[in-house]
């Protein structure tokens, strides 16, 4: 009498197959956990963003420059209180200024204040002191004429 093969899996092969689904979907649940955290971590990171915009809007539309100086704070949607403070420096152009901007945003939650610096260039006619102007557009005046070698009418 010849044997016929028999159609049904081994123990061994229904074990390999589990090892396989599970393998499986091990990969595919911390691929999905990572994805949610990404998420999360962009939500987070556009808020913080949209509060940052939204602080450095508001205060860069100061238009007395000891105020602007003297920093302060604004409370923000997503990000708690935002404290700021702001070095000034002249440039060597009228009306322009150079802005070293300090902005800590303070959680609402335990979680621990966040420091952001940012380096602008202002024109702020406002905060230029007239004499000053005047003295700078002479200075630049001065400097463009000889560059050209030549001189203006006065």
């Amino acid at each position: 009498m010849s044997r016929t093969a028999s159609r049904a899996f081994t123990l061994a092969e229904v074990a390999l197959a589990i090892a396989v689904f599970a393998a499986a979907v091990t990969v595919l649940t911390q691929t999905y956990v990572n994805a949610l955290l990404s998420l999360d971590s962009l939500d987070s990171e556009t808020a913080l963003n949209a509060d940052l915009r939204f602080v450095r809007s508001i205060v860069i539309k100061e238009p007395n420059l000891e105020t602007f100086e003297e920093g302060g704070e604004i409370e923000t949607l997503a990000s708690g209180i935002a404290a700021w403070e702001a070095e000034v420096e002249p440039a060597p152009v009228s009306d322009l200024f150079f802005v070293n901007l300090t902005i800590v945003l303070k959680p609402p939650d335990s979680r621990e204040p966040v420091e952001f610096e940012q380096h602008l260039l202002l024109l702020r006619p406002t905060w230029s002191d007239p004499v000053e102007r005047s003295e700078l557009i002479a200075e630049n005046t001065e400097r463009l004429l000889s560059m050209r070698g030549s001189s203006l009418p006065r």
